[in-house]
């Protein structure tokens, strides 16, 4: 419809390039988050959506399921069960707000100087994979277990049409020259 990035008035090109970059800082912290509290490979996924708590194994005479460990265990023990009412809370913030990131990032994207069938492509991943991510849960804890590559595959998509939406829209508003109306 003639209207582009770069030629966006100084406060829309900062206004655009603020939130972009604000949304990679929340997708970093986002990624330590998950790689640190449930893991980022399907058998940590699984685990944290185990039906049952998974429990440490206890040795013949051992009468606690308690049992010292030093500090470099803590990084393979210290995940989180994700138990249904936490993984209905979970759901119902991150539907809501993966979308509304995924909705706000593509409506500067709409904007981009690319074809209607690569922004279209492009626009679509971070939904895909949203709901990828959260379907995975749900498919994983009460379907299938293996199914937990869903929540990788769906994360991993999110951070790719990120990545492409924030690098194009960054290149059109800062470097690329001006295109008429």
């Amino acid at each position: 419809n003639g209207i582009f990035l770069s030629p966006l008035p100084h406060s829309g090109k900062v206004f655009c390039t603020l939130y972009l970059v604000g949304i990679g800082c929340g997708a970093l912290a986002a990624f330590a988050q998950a790689a640190t509290a449930v893991g980022l490979s399907p058998g940590e996924v699984q685990a944290s959506l185990a039906a049952e708590m998974p429990m440490t194994h206890m040795g013949h005479g051992q009468m606690s399921g308690e049992k010292e460990i030093d500090l470099g265990q803590i990084s393979r023990s210290a995940k989180v069960w994700i138990r249904t009412p936490l993984l209905i809370q979970t759901s119902h913030t991150h539907l809501f707000g993966m979308t509304l990131i995924a909705g706000l990032l593509g409506s500067i994207f709409l904007f981009s100087s690319l074809s209607e069938g690569k922004k279209t492509v492009i626009l679509a991943l971070p939904f895909l994979g949203t709901i990828l991510d959260i379907g995975g849960m749900w498919l994983t804890r009460f379907v299938w277990p293996p199914l937990s590559a869903l929540v990788i595959v769906g994360g991993s998509l999110f951070a790719l049409g990120y990545v492409l939406i924030t690098t194009r829209s960054l290149y059109e508003i800062w470097l690329r020259k001006e295109l008429s109306a």
